[in-house]
């Protein structure tokens, strides 16, 4: 008798999962997890941020490339034939290429987050130094 409950348990429960299957996905794959329209705006945005990051970039490098071959062709001049005149517009020019470059290089930009960082760890190390200081007298 109890084998006789446990073969009709299984085939009533074999019938049940399959009825289930066929009645539940049936191409058997999920759903794909698509981003929602704020995530797809936030990277909107910051592809955006990016790309224009990228132009100021190339400009500045386009910039710095023709200051650099002014520069170079204001040093290869032979200067011994020109009159004093325009050695001196010479002089100047070559100067302001020089800031030119140099502020280029160097921008508050580029040096604003080492800047923060010596100030913010210059000041913990200066507050610890103290501490330890006071602490072992």
């Amino acid at each position: 008798m109890k084998r006789l409950r446990s073969s009709t348990r299984r085939a009533g429960n074999s019938s049940g999962r399959s009825s289930g299957r066929s009645s539940g996905r049936s191409s058997g794959k999920r759903a794909p997890n698509l981003p929602s329209d704020e995530d797809l705006a936030i990277f909107e945005r910051a592809l955006k941020e990016t790309a224009d990051d990228f132009l100021l970039l190339r400009d500045r490098f386009f910039a710095i490339r023709r200051a650099k071959a002014k520069y170079e062709q204001a040093i290869s001049t032979d200067l011994s034939q020109l009159p004093a005149e325009d050695l001196a517009q010479m002089q100047d020019r070559i100067e302001a290429l020089k800031v030119t470059l140099e502020s280029h290089l160097l921008s508050w930009r580029e040096i604003q987050e080492p800047f923060w960082q010596i100030v913010r760890f210059g000041g913990l190390g200066l507050v610890a130094g103290w501490f330890l200081n006071e602490w072992l007298r």
